[in-house]
């Protein structure tokens, strides 16, 4: 039976203070991995960062100084990156021409769009003539639905696909923050095209354009990745834990007693968790554990949002 190695505490960001030893700490990452299964490797895509999970900042320190000594790499640790979405909260129209000239054919492409927050289950939309639907269960959580609603002919068929990448592209470097979008349906219900300057990249153009627009103007807002908490405090170190936790924006959703202990359950943004670890043991002396685990994303407050914004 394979031995149940415990989930990590803490995650952190890691490079090599030496940008030429990176390949040598990652060899060295591996063998440390393989004679402690507890050192967890991952690297994210999203944040470009490789990550390290351990059991905390004690065992951190070890790390730290088992890659220095024994492998003869320094290695320098940082918090990482958090992931967040952009979505939308309200209905809006944009429309973008894009014109290029430059001697011999140009470019030339009108979209005209309208874009909605998107929920399931919500009914299809009123007031366009439907004409082709797309479904995306996008990579990274949520979705994004796109229609043809297009009359008339004013646009050709052929570049609706051109259309749905340009706005794939803003919705994978979002608007806020550079963070994915997620749930919204777009409908392209009118534009102009030119018989010999329309092409595939113009109408990618004038999408991205448009709907890069339409997203700022329609109440975007940030969501974050919140997670389940469990935390196991001696009972008369519960009240310095509560009062940590709810400064981390916490919502307690339940305690039990169990053998001296109190076993808090919350929900908590991972963005409150950097340096948890470390004070739990500060206020309970060590006595405490806790583990954790992704919940769901949820909107972030407004005045967080817009430090968030601010930063990037």
């Amino acid at each position: 039976k394979p031995i149940d190695y415990p989930d990590p505490r803490i995650v952190k960001a890691v490079n090599a203070a030496d940008k030429n030893d990176e390949e040598k700490l990652f060899d060295a990452l591996k063998k440390l991995h393989s004679q402690d299964p507890t050192v967890v490797l991952q690297y994210s895509k999203e944040a470009k960062q490789q990550l390290v999970g351990c059991q905390g900042e004690l065992h951190l320190t070890t790390i730290k100084w088992i890659l220095m000594n024994i492998y003869g790499v320094e290695a320098v640790f940082k918090k990482r990156k958090i992931n967040y979405r952009e979505t939308i909260q309200r209905s809006t129209s944009s429309n973008y021409r894009h014109k290029k000239q430059s001697g011999g054919s140009g470019q030339f492409a009108e979209v005209h769009i309208k874009i909605e927050p998107y929920y399931d289950g919500m009914p299809e939309p009123v007031g366009f003539n439907i004409r082709g639907k797309e479904d995306l269960d996008l990579a990274w959580g949520g979705k994004l639905v796109f229609y043809n609603c297009i009359v008339g002919g004013v646009i050709d068929t052929r570049y609706l696909p051109s259309i749905m990448k340009g706005i794939l592209e803003v919705m994978e470097s979002g608007p806020l923050t550079g963070s994915y979008c997620r749930d919204v349906r777009v409908m392209v219900h009118d534009g102009k095209m030119h018989q010999v300057d329309s092409n595939d990249i113009s109408f990618k153009i004038a999408g991205s354009h448009a709907f890069r627009e339409a997203f700022l103007n329609a109440a975007p807002k940030l969501l974050e990745p919140t997670n389940k908490l469990t935390v196991k405090v001696p009972e008369d170190m519960v009240g310095n834990v509560m009062t940590d936790l709810q400064s981390r924006r916490s919502i307690i959703q339940g305690i039990e007693s169990k053998d001296n202990y109190q076993v808090l359950k919350c929900i908590t943004p991972e963005a409150e968790l950097f340096g948890f670890s470390t004070e739990l043991r500060s206020l309970t002396q060590g006595k405490a554990t806790f583990s954790s685990e992704f919940n769901s994303y949820e909107l972030v407050p407004l005045h967080v949002q817009k430090e968030l914004v601010k930063e990037n």
